[in-house]
């Protein structure tokens, strides 16, 4: 299965039109929740509860239970679920209280050399790149990459990584 032409699609061939079950599957990637059976893990073994999966994607318990049901039936769904796996600790929201700075990175299309474009605009200043996060634009409908730097950014950085032809917006938290 490619993930460009085929993810979405499967997850519709599979879940059919229904918005509440692909609510529930937004929130597994969005945390990199595993699926095993009827079950939902963070990494191997800390169990998530189908009650806390149906108060954050706004649905009932049931619907998490049918969500985890369909998609086990599925070969490749199941495959894909039960070998998903969160990256790690995230710093985008903790880099201002580890008194770093995070660079959040919109762009108009996935393109090669986006980030080196990025991290060569840092380098020359000499800023460090302490954790980079991309969601994955076959995944996220608005993917924004996150840029974690060990300093405050000076002038002149964010409009070099602007002058990047699909960099549509470049925002400092």
């Amino acid at each position: 299965m490619s993930v460009e032409k085929g993810f979405w699609e499967r997850v519709g061939s599979v879940l059919g039109s229904k918005e509440k079950r692909l609510r529930v599957v937004k929130l597994l990637l969005k945390y990199g929740l595993s699926v095993r059976g009827d079950e939902v893990y963070v990494g191997e073994r800390v169990k998530v509860s189908l009650k806390s999966i149906a108060e954050e994607a706004g649905v009932d318990r049931r619907t998490v239970l049918e969500t985890l049901r369909a998609v086990s039936s599925d070969p490749v769904l199941r495959e894909f679920f039960e070998k998903l796996r969160p990256a790690g600790p995230s710093l985008v929201s903790v880099a201002r209280v580890l008194g770093y700075r995070c660079l959040v990175i919109e762009i108009y299309e996935d393109r090669p050399g986006i980030l080196a474009w990025v991290s060569s605009a840092l380098a020359e200043k000499g800023i460090n790149i302490l954790q980079v996060v991309a969601e994955d634009p076959n995944i996220y409908e608005e993917p924004k990459m996150y840029v974690v730097v060990s300093q405050d950014i000076p002038e002149g950085v964010i409009s070099k990584i602007l002058q990047h032809p699909v960099i549509k917006r470049v925002s400092i938290s």
